[in-house]
């Protein structure tokens, strides 16, 4: 992830590793290429080492990618699992709002 300040209109924003590939290929043997600022579209200079460093780092490890793509009969049973850690969420919340009705009642006062 690499975040950039505008040098415009002082704006932070992260740049998608697609765009930051697709600078790279653009940059024409240079040390900076122009990374556009979405909010004003002003071109700002940034380093290709940087560019670089950032798709590094935000690009899965390969061992991390083999098991996701070499199971694609499995991804029913991952929908599966993933609805049922969602049920016992929404159980809970079920559960917990009777409790929060009962607080929002002011105490009874008088004889038992």
């Amino acid at each position: 992830m690499l975040a950039i300040t505008c040098d415009k209109c002082r704006r932070r924003f992260t740049p998608t590793v697609e765009e930051i590939q697709g600078y790279l290929t653009n940059q024409q043997g240079k040390k900076h290429t122009l990374v556009i600022c979405p909010h004003c579209g002003k071109g700002n200079k940034v380093g290709v080492q940087r560019l670089q460093q950032a798709v590094k780092f935000s690009l899965p490890a390969p061992a991390e990618a083999a098991p996701a793509e070499a199971a694609p009969a499995e991804e029913g049973a991952a929908e599966e699992g993933a609805a049922a850690k969602a049920a016992p969420v929404e159980n809970l919340a079920a559960e917990a709002a009777p409790a929060e009705a009962a607080d929002d009642q002011p105490p009874k006062t008088g004889p038992a």
